[in-house]
């Protein structure tokens, strides 16, 4: 009873209370883990965790990563230190609530994951391309949230560069300012122990700004990755026979039911739907959020549940 209500609360759940969930689960199952292993078998005290850093983090050497493909997934997801989990899960969820604001659970779980993508990619090139790391390339590892909620991060600051966010809760702070700390940060940390990790926050952060770029343009980069999630889930969907639609409501008309529509006219409403979510996203990259009615807010957060 308690595991299916707590699948149930967490399909239920918002998307960035989903990653929050998940990266928080994965840690305590691991720092568990560990903990049992080292009362049962001692002086094992970190066992477990150092398993699962070798088969789910992200290797840069190229057999590693060959015979382990499904790590540049797994390591967006792998914490084993509380502080590094703590400072990735306060960010996300700042600034998720932001993004949020601004676009669509789709959106979130989208950039999170093409921006943990595209952090491991910058990583294993950066790995295999400078000579400095020729010595410890067949042994490097990385692992972490970081690349994904730096490209979330980056992305808010692109779509509302003048936002001004309070740092430590104390100094105002303009989100471009705090975007370019972010990175100029990294940067300069090239040079140190975790060069691998900061190549992947700089991944992350190429990625968000792209996409952040492109939604400014009225072209989503993460439309193509969520069909296919769409496919996937469609696949191992059991809410009914195959082929039903789901029911939405529509955001003018409380009591309207899209279940009732022909083919035609529910691809017409849906096609409204988007023109009207465009629309928004176009006033905010011209006039920024504070510009849109309560209206434009309302239907925007409606579309984010969505």
């Amino acid at each position: 009873m308690v595991k299916n209500s707590f699948l149930k609360d967490l399909f239920q759940a918002s998307m960035l209370n989903k990653l929050l969930i998940i990266n928080i689960f994965i840690y305590l199952l691991i720092s568990i883990a560990d903990v049992l292993c080292y009362l049962i078998v001692p002086p094992n005290t970190d066992y477990i965790s150092a398993l699962t850093v070798k088969y789910f983090a992200v290797p840069a050497y190229g057999w590693n990563l060959l015979t382990r493909f499904w790590t540049p997934f797994t390591y967006m997801f792998l914490h084993v230190n509380f502080w590094h989990i703590f400072g990735n899960m306060l960010w996300l969820f700042f600034m998720g609530r932001m993004f949020t604001q601004l676009l669509t659970n789709k959106h979130l779980f989208g950039v999170y994951v093409l921006g943990g993508f595209s952090g491991a990619l910058l990583y294993i090139l950066s790995y295999n391309i400078f000579p400095v790391f020729s010595q410890v390339l067949p042994m490097s590892l990385c692992f972490g949230a970081s690349a994904s909620v730096t490209a979330i991060v980056i992305s808010v600051a692109v779509l509302r560069p003048d936002e001004r966010v309070y740092f430590f809760g104390i100094f105002p702070i303009a989100l471009k300012w705090l975007a370019l700390f972010y990175v100029v940060y990294d940067l300069m940390q090239l040079s140190g122990d975790n060069a691998g990790g900061h190549f992947a926050h700089l991944g992350g952060a190429v990625f968000g700004a792209i996409f952040g770029w492109q939604m400014r343009q009225g072209k989503d980069l993460t439309k193509g990755f969520n069909k296919i999630i769409d496919s996937i889930v469609s696949l191992f969907s059991f809410s009914g026979k195959r082929g039903m639609r789901v029911v939405y409501r529509n955001s003018n008309a409380k009591t309207s039911d899209t279940s009732r529509m022909s083919d035609a006219q529910y691809n017409q409403y849906k096609a409204k739907e988007q023109q009207r979510m465009d629309e928004i996203l176009d006033k905010i990259s011209k006039s920024g959020y504070t510009s849109l009615t309560s209206e434009e807010k309302e239907f925007l957060y409606k579309m984010s549940k969505k």
